[in-house]
């Protein structure tokens, strides 16, 4: 039992949409949903139930409750009180119905029929306003229910049309190559496969491609293999490996051959002497010269061996050329002074002694020419050959008359500055479109950035990053510093009444009366001794006696009365009243000035990810995020073109029977048109911008829900303490 394999979904068909022109570097994604428009009718409002009619319900539940917690009971009571008084009047008279018992019956009915009418007729207005009430609520419920079932019906409609559409509309829409020259830095070597793959197809599509795979990693596989499967004529040259069936240089005349082999031996050196450039470009001239039109690298390398007397077993020369070279070619003193330039130029030339040696498999070069340098080329020979493909490319674009392919050079970093200048050159003035993939952003590339338009790719070197941020530039942007929000309010009532009143009386009577005596005697004595004999045995005396007497009397009398009577009244009545409300809403920006992309951003891109570099023709620059995975080509909503402009919306037709408000800000829901009938920008021209951070306040004055807008009146019932946390009172 035998099978073929089973495309599903056809896969390898659409493989083959990737050979449709034009060139593009990958896709752009664009979310189809962005494009969707909002159903345009608001949702259906439940109506606000009358006022009157709880307002009427209230006051017929205070008026039923009045009659019968007051007016009823009065008039009963009232009405109890004749009937007892009937009663008690018909028990102390012998006739059975007095006419006094009889007019306190009727008196009695007289006094509770009121009542009762009043009450009955209360009760019966309670339940006829809630009855009212009710039955107005019903309708409102069930209005509004018919509305939000016919809202939502015509919602499912217009919501099933919109994904109808939005399902027409591609997603994924290439990224045109920009201009005629194009870098690319940085990337993995399976990104540079896919950005190959994706590339080379479509431009394999609209002219011939040319592709110098230098990244010893064989990253143009895929394209290969693929061009093969589409039956484009492949021409594959894998060196050094495979450089004897190479005819890299087999059409370049012996004058370029020189110039490619000396540019190659001194072209990575710019301090290079000018003396061994010019001492080289001779020997090798002088040799081509002399190997007639039949001149290879390996006829110029044993020519070389020749000169310098190394003996040669090979049949590249005839005796006769052999001789010629040997002899008569040079003077012995100028091969002498000139050893060290023919070893050198020796040296070079040996490792590619065989290229080109055996006949190609087959003549004429392909729609697509691929030359690569296998991985184990990591030597002398491979450096040589480097250099030389770049000559060989340089000359073929120069010497081409015709229409020349598309140049793709992968891994440029290992060619010389003053090579790719030439080459790029060459390119611009013949109008060859030129693509080069650095793996590095430094040394070579970083003298090259800015020659034409530049992509990047992830650059996982901090450095190389950098110098990528930098590149990109910077930009004044205003971004959100600080948020700041304040609600709050501060209510007070004060209210003072004083009133005092105050009576007061004194009286007060005094006398005095005083009367002073004062009598006394007195005495004194007095005796005094001195010495007045030798050794003081005989002292004088002396002796005095006083006495005195003193009498004395006063009398005083006061008499002191006196009334005082004081009489005070005060009052005083005061109101005051304090009411404070305050928010705000403030938002601050700051003008910074920081990278268009930051270099972590570079440092962390995906594989197949690619940033796009464009400088606009009246200044600044823009950057475009592009896919350049070739697997895309395989997915729903992909075009091979651009994406094209979706319709701008229509403008929303009201709903029937829906008023006509008044102009007002835009919202999601209502058409992107200005309040003064000037369109404005459509839906799709932006991507929406992200949520805010937080929910927005509203812009409408005034203060917070709950707070009191007003002073109250001093009658206001309401009037008490002022709330804890801000409520009405």
């Amino acid at each position: 039992m035998r099978g073929g394999p089973v495309d599903h979904g056809g896969l390898l068909s659409r493989r083959e949409r990737l050979f449709t022109p034009d060139p593009r570097l990958g896709w752009v994604f664009r979310d189809r949903w962005w494009f969707l428009r909002p159903f345009p009718e608001a949702p259906p409002q439940q109506q606000v139930l009358p006022e009157y009619l709880a307002r009427r319900v209230a006051q017929t539940e205070q008026l039923a409750q009045r009659r019968l917690h007051r007016t009823l009971p009065v008039s009963a009571a009232i009405a109890m009180v004749l009937v007892l008084f009937a009663a008690c009047s018909a028990s102390g008279t012998q006739t059975v119905q007095s006419p006094l018992s009889i007019g306190s019956l009727l008196l009695a009915l007289i006094a509770l029929a009121p009542g009762a009418a009043l009450t009955w007729w209360a009760v019966r207005q309670r339940q006829s306003a809630r009855q009212a009430h009710e039955l107005a609520q019903q309708q409102i419920i069930g209005g509004y229910q018919d509305q939000a079932r016919q809202w939502h019906a015509r919602k499912q409609a217009h919501d099933a049309a919109e994904r109808a559409r939005l399902d027409g509309l591609p997603e994924w829409g290439a990224a045109p190559r920009p201009g005629r020259r194009l870098d690319v830095f940085g990337g993995t070597l399976w990104a540079w496969e896919a950005l190959l793959t994706t590339y080379g197809t479509s431009t394999l599509a609209v002219q011939p491609l040319l592709v110098l795979d230098l990244s010893r990693e064989v990253v143009s596989r895929e394209l290969v293999e693929l061009a093969q499967a589409a039956w484009v004529g492949v021409d594959a040259q894998l060196l050094p490996s495979r450089q004897a069936s190479s005819g890299l240089l087999a059409d370049m005349p012996p004058r370029d051959l020189v110039d490619a082999i000396v540019e190659s031996m001194h072209g990575g050196t710019p301090d290079a002497a000018r003396a061994d450039r010019s001492m080289d470009d001779r020997i090798l001239t002088k040799v081509c010269g002399a190997l007639g039109g039949n001149v290879t690298l390996g006829r110029i390398a044993a020519a070389l061996r020749a000169l310098m007397g190394e003996p040669d077993d090979g049949d590249a020369l005839t005796r006769e050329e052999r001789r010629h070279i040997a002899n008569e070619l040079f003077t012995v003193e100028y091969r002498r002074q000139a050893h060290a330039n023919l070893s050198r130029i020796e040296s070079y030339v040996h490792p590619l002694e065989d290229l080109g040696t055996e006949p190609a498999e087959k003549e004429g070069a392909g729609y697509l020419t691929c030359v690569a340098l296998d991985s184990q080329a990591r030597n002398v020979r491979s450096e040589l050959l480097t250099d030389l493909i770049v000559q060989w490319v340089t000359h073929r674009i120069t010497a081409s008359q015709d229409s020349t392919p598309a140049l793709v050079v992968a891994g440029a970093d290992e060619l010389a500055r003053r090579h790719l200048e030439r080459l790029s050159d060459a390119c611009e003035r013949r109008g060859v479109p030129l693509t080069l993939l650095f793996r590095r952003l430094r040394e070579t590339s970083a003298e090259m950035i800015g020659g034409g338009a530049v992509a990047f790719m992830r650059l996982g070197n901090h450095e190389d990053a950098a110098r990528a941020a930098d590149f990109i530039g910077r930009d004044h942007r205003f971004v959100l510093s600080q948020i700041t929000k304040n609600v709050g309010g501060n209510e007070s009532h004060t209210t003072t009444d004083t009133e005092g009143a105050g009576d007061s009386e004194t009286h007060s009577t005094s006398r005095t009366t005083g009367t002073s005596r004062s009598w006394g005697t007195s005495r004194s004595s007095g005796t005094t001794y001195s010495g007045g004999e030798m050794f003081g045995l005989f002292p004088d005396r002396s002796t005095s006696y006083q006495r005195g007497s003193n009498r004395g009397g006063s009398t005083s009398r006061s008499d002191t009365e006196g009334t005082s009577t004081s009489t005070s009244r005060n009052w005083s009545a005061a109101y005051s009243y304090a009411e404070g409300t305050n928010w705000s809403d403030a938002d601050t920006t700051q003008r910074v000035y920081e990278y268009v992309v930051e270099p972590v951003t570079l440092q962390h891109l995906p594989d197949h990810a690619l940033l796009l570099v464009e400088s606009a023709p009246g200044g600044g620059r823009t950057v475009t995020p592009v896919e350049c995975d070739p697997a895309i080509i395989t997915l729903d909503r992909v075009t091979t073109g651009p994406l094209p402009d979706p319709p701008a919306p229509q403008q929303a037709l009201p709903a029937p029977g829906a008023a006509l408000t008044a102009p007002g800000p835009l919202t999601q829901a209502q058409p992107q048109v200005q309040q003064w009938g000037t369109p404005s920008a459509p839906q799709w021209a932006t991507p929406p911008a992200p949520p805010p951070p937080r929910a927005p306040l509203t812009s409408q004055p005034g203060p917070p829900p709950g707070q009191q807008t007003g002073p109250r009146t001093p009658g206001d019932p309401r009037q008490g303490p002022p709330p804890l946390f801000g409520g009405k009172g």
